[in-house]
C-alpha cells in the first residue's frame, strides 16, 4: 500500500509531466516529419523506401517501453493519445484529412495496442532487473512486436487491399511482404536506437518502473 500511495504521489509530479510531454513530443515529431518535409517542397513518395527512411521510428518503441514501464491503463491512454495526436498533426499539416484518418486506421490502432501487451507480456516472462537488464528486455520485446505489427499489418493491406493492391494468390501475398521488408528493416532498426532512448527516459519515473502493469493486477487497479 505504500509503494501504491509513492506511486500516486510521484506519477502527476512537474518532473514526470515534462519528461512525458518530451517523450510525446519526439515521437510526434518523428512521425509528421516527412509530411513536413512534404509542405516545404521535397517530395517523398512513400513506395520508394530509399525516398526516406519509412518507420524508422519512435512510435512502436515508445509501444513497448511504455507497456513494460507504465500501468496497463496509462500506457495504452499514452500510445494512443500520442498517435492520435500526430495523426491530427498530419491532417492539420496537409490539409487533407485521409492524409491523418484512413480505412485501415483501426486496425492500425489495434496493432499499436497489441505491440503494447507485447511490452508488458516481456516484462511479466523476463521480470525487472537493472536499468541494462530492461533495456535488453525491451530491445528483445520490440524485435518480436515489430514482426508481429509487419506480419498483421502486410497481411491486411493484402487482404483488404490498399493504394497499391496485391492479387489474392500467394504469389500476391508474398509479393506484399517481400515490397513491406524494407519498411521492416527500419522498424528493427528504430527499435534499436529508441528502445534504449525511451527506457532510459521512462526509467526516470520511478517508482513506476518498478510497478509494471504486467507485475501486479492489485497494483494497476489501485492507480
Amino acid at each position: 500500500m505504500n509503494q501504491v500511495k509513492q506511486l500516486s504521489q510521484n506519477k502527476f509530479s512537474v518532473k514526470n509531466f515534462l519528461l512525458l510531454g518530451t517523450v510525446v513530443c519526439l515521437v510526434i515529431t518523428a512521425k509528421i516529419m516527412p509530411y513536413l518535409l512534404g509542405v516545404s517542397g521535397w517530395e517523398i513518395p512513400v513506395d520508394q523506401s530509399w525516398s526516406y527512411f519509412w518507420n524508422f521510428s519512435p512510435l512502436l518503441p515508445l509501444a513497448i517501453v511504455a507497456g513494460a514501464t507504465l500501468a496497463r491503463k496509462w500506457a495504452v491512454m499514452l500510445a494512443v493519445c500520442t498517435w492520435l495526436a500526430g495523426d491530427v498533426a498530419i491532417w492539420l499539416i496537409t490539409g487533407d484529412v485521409k492524409n491523418g484518418f484512413y480505412p485501415m486506421q483501426p486496425a492500425i490502432y489495434s496493432l499499436m495496442l497489441l505491440t503494447v501487451f507485447v511490452g508488458a507480456a516481456g516484462v511479466r516472462f523476463g521480470g525487472e532487473g537493472t536499468q541494462a537488464y530492461q533495456t535488453v528486455r525491451n530491445l528483445l520485446s520490440g524485435a518480436v512486436g515489430a514482426t508481429l505489427y509487419f506480419l498483421l499489418s502486410n497481411f491486411l493491406v493484402w487482404a483488404l487491399g490498399s493504394s497499391a493492391p496485391y492479387p489474392h494468390t500467394l504469389s500476391g501475398l508474398i509479393e506484399c511482404y517481400t515490397m513491406a521488408v524494407p519498411f521492416y528493416r527500419n522498424s528493427l532498426i528504430g527499435i534499436a536506437v529508441y528502445v534504449p532512448i525511451l527506457t532510459g527516459l521512462m526509467h526516470s519515473l520511478a517508482p513506476a518502473s518498478e510497478l509494471a502493469s504486467a507485475h501486479g493486477v492489485k497494483l494497476t487497479e489501485n492507480i
